[in-house]
């Protein structure tokens, strides 16, 4: 911390920063930036951000509510108000639900919202990160290692982007030994690489997902359903927390992960059909607007094949919204690519989609 504090005074010596702006000099010295960008969010963007999430994220009222709770708590600078130090990050959530229903879309909505792009959402695999050694490919390897001068992936994407969202997906893969460093990361907001540098992480909001609770084993060991459609909201959030709680305390023997996430699970629902008809007609939307803007060809479609896609998505809700997309490829963007090649549709023809069916296994589009 001395030699942290004697930085800071030659670096605002260097740069004539006055002691009054003493939090310019810390931006410098840990981001290289004199501004913070979280002190740019217009306050009205954060005010229509409920509007903003909902138009991308479909029939997740509970995990939208507590998403703009840590929102607006990190814009309003009180993450972590309650202790001593302010050096934890941003905020911390717990994605947890079946697959498919818009986690690692939320994590994207919220760099848009808060950074004003997608890509600000630094994303890790941590089925990438399995084995005992895993630790060092993200953090980065200790002095006379391979793969020591490129450092980790982590600390390096932090390092280029200290203002972001952190998502690390599918948490249960990664390999117990990366837990501890999670630990520092939730508790302290820095974490030392591999070269002996300091990266932060206070400015950042980290994001873990998971699809712990979906699944359970029976006494014989065999995997069986834990949670189903037919349940409520309420039955399948309690039944996913346990089970998270029981594999982090039992089976990793980690409480003290439960402990630094604190309230912060946000379990996602199942797509229900009410959803799955919102998701649908986003995608026929955003098909209807790309084929005009980019082929100058007007689709319009018929009651009788929104009917057919309907009945097909509602037939995989069990997959989510990736198992509408789906649908949406097999019954429509395959035929209608295929249509449109084999009768040299023209850019500024009209194609009405009236009907969609199958023969011999092969989908067609009914069109005029």
């Amino acid at each position: 911390q001395n030699v942290e504090l004697n930085a800071l005074k030659i670096l605002c010596k260097n740069e004539n920063i006055d002691i009054r702006n003493i939090g310019n000099a810390i931006n410098l010295y840990k981001y290289g930036i004199k501004d913070n960008p979280w002190n740019d969010i217009p306050i009205e963007k954060i005010t229509g951000a409920e509007e903003f999430i909902r138009a991308r994220i479909k029939g997740q009222d509970h995990a939208v509510i507590q998403v703009l709770d840590i929102v607006k708590r990190a814009v309003s600078d009180m993450s972590g108000i309650q202790h001593s130090g302010k050096t934890k990050p941003k905020g911390i959530l717990f994605f947890a639900g079946p697959t498919g229903t818009g986690k690692t879309e939320m994590a994207k909505t919220m760099a848009n919202l808060l950074f004003g792009d997608d890509n600000t959402c630094i994303r890790f695999d941590m089925s990438e990160y399995q084995q005992a050694h895993s630790d060092q490919k993200l953090l980065g390897a200790p002095p006379g290692y391979v793969g020591y001068e490129s450092g980790g992936q982590l600390t390096k994407a932090v390092k280029e982007k200290p203002f972001s969202i952190i998502l690390f997906d599918e948490i249960e893969k990664a390999h117990p030994s990366i837990f501890d460093k999670f630990l520092q990361i939730l508790e302290d907001g820095r974490m030392t690489d591999g070269k002996g540098e300091t990266v932060y992480f206070s400015e950042s909001i980290i994001i873990f997902t998971s699809n712990l609770g979906i699944y359970d084993t029976d006494e014989f060991g065999r995997r069986q359903l834990n949670v189903s459609l037919d349940m409520s909201y309420e039955d399948m959030s309690k039944r996913i927390i346990d089970s998270i709680s029981n594999y982090f305390k039992l089976q990793l023997g980690r409480p003290e992960i439960l402990n630094r996430i604190g309230e912060n699970f946000v379990v996602f629902d199942f797509i229900r059909e009410d959803s799955a008809l919102q998701i649908l007609n986003k995608h026929i939307k955003t098909i209807t607007d790309n084929v005009r803007d980019t082929k100058g060809i007007t689709l319009v479609f018929d009651d009788a094949a929104v009917a057919y896609l309907k009945d097909k998505s509602f037939g995989n809700l069990e997959n989510g919204g990736r198992g509408i997309g789906n649908v949406i490829e097999k019954y429509l963007i395959n035929p209608l690519a295929r249509y449109l090649f084999d009768n040299q549709i023209q850019s500024g023809s009209m194609v009405t989609i009236r009907n969609v069916v199958e023969r011999d296994k092969v989908i067609y589009l009914e069109c005029e």
